[in-house]
């Protein structure tokens, strides 16, 4: 699907309130408000299946979703390990090896757009990874001093959702470099959302 140059939609709006729950979400996670940071990241969570699945559904898949929806994943990333590191709720090994995927992703990107080559498709294995990031970094919050098992079995769940990430980030890193060097165009792998 060839998306268009709309930018009022609402699988767009559902993006940009992602993008305002992040800051809601960080912002009472730091004051100790964690009722309402447990809120906000679950809606931040639904918004972001929610707009995708519309975007297809309704055929308003635009060039500023493809921008927004994967802006929002990393900003939320960002933001939930940073604010569950500085809680100590994460180990700060985990935080700086998530950090970095996103840093190398970063770079990678920002190479290609300098030499005109746009941003790789999302893969099935990029949205798995976050999707199980999505899942054990909260369940890491919500089990943090009250259910040690728990906590553990997210930390173990977080750490093999960090590896799926940067093999998915390698996989962008690649497709960017190989289409860099002309060699081959972007094709998305089978599944890709």
């Amino acid at each position: 699907m060839e998306p268009t140059r709309d930018i009022w939609t609402v699988p767009n709006a559902i993006s940009m309130l992602r993008i305002a729950l992040i800051g809601v979400f960080g912002w009472t996670l730091v004051i100790g408000q964690d009722g309402w940071a447990i809120a906000a990241l679950a809606l931040a969570g639904i918004s972001d299946f929610l707009d995708g699945y519309l975007a297809r559904r309704w055929n308003q898949v635009t060039a500023l979703g493809r921008i927004l929806d994967p802006a929002a994943d990393r900003m939320l990333t960002v933001v939930v390990v940073l604010g569950l590191g500085i809680r100590g709720i994460v180990p700060w090994i985990l935080v700086a090896v998530l950090l970095a995927r996103d840093v190398v992703v970063g770079v990678a990107l920002v190479i290609g757009r300098s030499r005109g080559i746009e941003s790789p498709q999302v893969t099935f294995l990029g949205k798995a990874a976050t999707a199980a990031l999505y899942l054990f970094l909260p369940l890491a919050f919500l089990a943090f001093a009250r259910w040690d098992a728990v906590h553990t079995l997210a930390i173990v769940g977080a750490w093999l959702a960090a590896v799926l990430y940067w093999l998915a980030g390698l996989g962008y890193v690649r497709d960017v470099a190989r289409r860099s060097d002309g060699r081959a165009p972007s094709v998305p792998e089978p599944g890709d959302a």
